[in-house]
């Protein structure tokens, strides 16, 4: 069955195979102490997700069964986050593999993304790839080579090929289904990637109300919410994994003026079950009209701006308000951001 766990390295030394029950603190004392003798220690190292102040405002990035879901109104870079702080983690650390789940494209569309994205990092100017160019390129008539082939012996992107290469056995990509992909699915797709050797793991979904459900129990989006973001928090804690969940607005959120974690639809069951929240905005849409009265090429500039919000953070601070640069030509978002120093809108925000 999808819950049936596997046996690896990984699991044999992991600290989550614990009984639930009572224990006393000096036995906890001791068996910590015995973990971290034994080298067991990935229970305490944080997860960096690659992008700066996040990682410092998270005290260091998200712990193993941490739940964390990222919300924003329609087009302003979720399913860009998702997918890079995927490829961050997958790239950075060769201990640790990503499993991306996506409801919303296939699995070529996302490594063309990824293309995009690792040329923007190295190729400057109009060199760097882009999907027209990508599509251009794979349909010349006569042509005989792939695609990875053609760009592999072109001087400006081999490097970016072999850097692709380089983490491409640890970054998974899974095209979901929302009819056929449940959460019993997506369980075992995480059970089959935990027997192999590597030491943590990171699930990406994209995104949380499309997994299926039986509608006949789940009837109201606050039940199926409920539903989803429970399974999910639990396999995050079961499996001592670390799961990003992108999550949809209501309608009202789609109307708000600056989203907010309470305008995610189910909302109540994502604020008391999740342990980050996260809130992308334009940062034009929520700035104060003070700002852009004055200076109005500013004030346009702002338009390539995205807000990240930690509304929600259980190891440290929240109501924290970061900036970063969105390059949407690129599929990526700068990984070097700063606080907001200008006034936002609606500045209240709705905590646990």
């Amino acid at each position: 069955m999808g819950d049936t766990q596997p046996v690896s390295r990984y699991r044999e030394t992991s600290w989550y195979r614990e009984a639930p029950g009572p224990v006393p603190l000096d036995e906890v004392m001791r068996d910590v102490e015995q973990q971290v003798n034994d080298g067991n220690v990935a229970r305490f190292q944080p997860l960096e997700l690659g992008f700066s102040p996040l990682d410092e405002v998270l005290n260091g990035g998200m712990r193993p069964g941490e739940l964390m879901v990222i919300g924003g109104p329609y087009g302003v870079g979720k399913t860009i986050l998702g997918l890079q702080i995927a490829r961050n983690v997958a790239k950075n650390d060769k201990g640790t593999c990503a499993l991306y789940v996506c409801y919303e494209h296939d699995r070529t569309h996302l490594l063309s993304r990824l293309l995009c994205l690792e040329s923007a990092e190295r190729v400057r100017g109009e060199d760097a790839l882009t999907l027209r160019y990508l599509a251009k390129l794979a349909f010349r008539p006569g042509d005989t080579v792939g695609l990875i082939s053609k760009l592999r012996q072109d001087y400006r992107y081999a490097d970016l090929i072999e850097s692709i290469e380089a983490y491409s056995k640890r970054l998974v990509l899974a095209k979901a289904s929302g009819v056929y992909s449940s959460l019993h699915e997506i369980r075992q797709w995480m059970n089959d990637l935990m027997s192999s050797d590597y030491q943590r793991f990171l699930l990406v979904i994209d995104y949380l109300q499309k997994i299926p459900v039986d509608r006949e129990l789940l009837r109201t989006e606050e039940e199926v919410t409920t539903h989803l973001t429970h399974n999910l928090k639990e396999l995050a804690l079961s499996r001592g994994i670390q799961v990003i969940a992108i999550a949809a607005a209501d309608r009202l959120g789609l109307q708000a003026k600056r989203m907010r974690l309470s305008h995610l639809r189910g909302s109540s069951a994502i604020q008391y079950e999740t342990d980050i929240g996260i809130v992308l905005n334009n940062k034009h849409d929520i700035v104060s009209r003070e700002h852009m009265i004055y200076n109005l090429s500013q004030a346009e500039e702002m338009r390539n701006w995205v807000v990240m919000s930690v509304e929600k953070n259980r190891a440290g601070a929240h109501a924290v308000d970061m900036e970063y640069t969105l390059d949407g030509a690129h599929f990526r978002i700068l990984p070097e951001g700063r606080f907001v120093r200008e006034r936002l809108i609606d500045e209240k925000v709705i905590r646990e």
